[in-house]
């Protein structure tokens, strides 16, 4: 994969430890209100003011997990572990 520009950085396509700290500041961005469109619209009766995010927060979060996972595996050479456990009471 050849190099992605983010945020006005150019990233290594191919490093998810890189492209994983560029995502997450973007989620920081997006929750800190930085990434919010508005939209007006105006008819001779009402006028509606439209917010919106560009991108999904729960696509954010997988795509998050996954190159997290995957730097994990690069950087030690081991896989991580997603188990469920259950607490019985």
């Amino acid at each position: 994969m050849a190099a992605v520009k983010i945020n006005g950085a150019l990233i290594d396509g191919d490093d998810p430890c890189a492209l994983y700290q560029a995502l997450y500041a973007v989620k920081l961005q997006m929750l800190s209100g930085e990434r919010v469109e508005e939209m007006s619209i105006q008819s001779p009766v009402t006028r509606e003011m439209v917010r919106f995010s560009p991108t999904s927060m729960a696509a954010l979060d997988r795509e998050l997990d996954r190159l997290s996972a995957a730097c994990t595996l690069k950087t030690s050479g081991k896989r991580t572990r997603f188990a469920k456990r259950l607490r019985s009471c």
